[in-house]
């Protein structure tokens, strides 16, 4: 299903660096209302990879390091939401104390029929 949705990913250092700051922000850029469903309270996912490595094309990042989502507990209610044409919403999250280097942060709404993503490189300086 193809929604008229645009998503842009912005990722600020914060703590002096102790910690990175992320929203994700979900634009609707059609003519009509979108109507977004949650299956709990849930509302985005934030991911960051480690980068791709290789030079090889294919695309692929590393493995996963960090999940916002995990140990977090989420309202078992459903929700819904609705983004009027031009209408925009932020979402955000943060990432505490990340080890040093380069990772692919991807921000996703976690809504059951619509998709908006944006991913960024983030890296990590080593402070030694």
């Amino acid at each position: 299903m193809s929604e008229p949705l645009d998503a842009t990913l912005t990722i600020a250092a914060t703590d002096g660096g102790a910690a990175f700051s992320l929203v994700l922000t979900v634009e609707n850029v059609g003519a009509d209302a979108v109507d977004l469903s949650f299956s709990d309270g849930q509302r985005v996912e934030f991911v960051a990879s480690e980068a791709d490595a290789g030079d090889d094309g294919d695309g692929v990042d590393g493995a996963e390091i960090w999940r916002w989502s995990d140990g977090r507990a989420f309202a078992m209610a459903l929700g819904s939401e609705t983004l009027a044409p031009g209408e925009s919403v932020d979402y955000e999250g943060e990432w505490r104390s990340p080890e040093p280097g380069e990772y692919e942060v991807t921000g996703s709404l976690a809504a059951n029929d619509a998709e908006a993503t944006a991913s960024m490189t983030v890296v990590v300086p080593d402070e030694k």
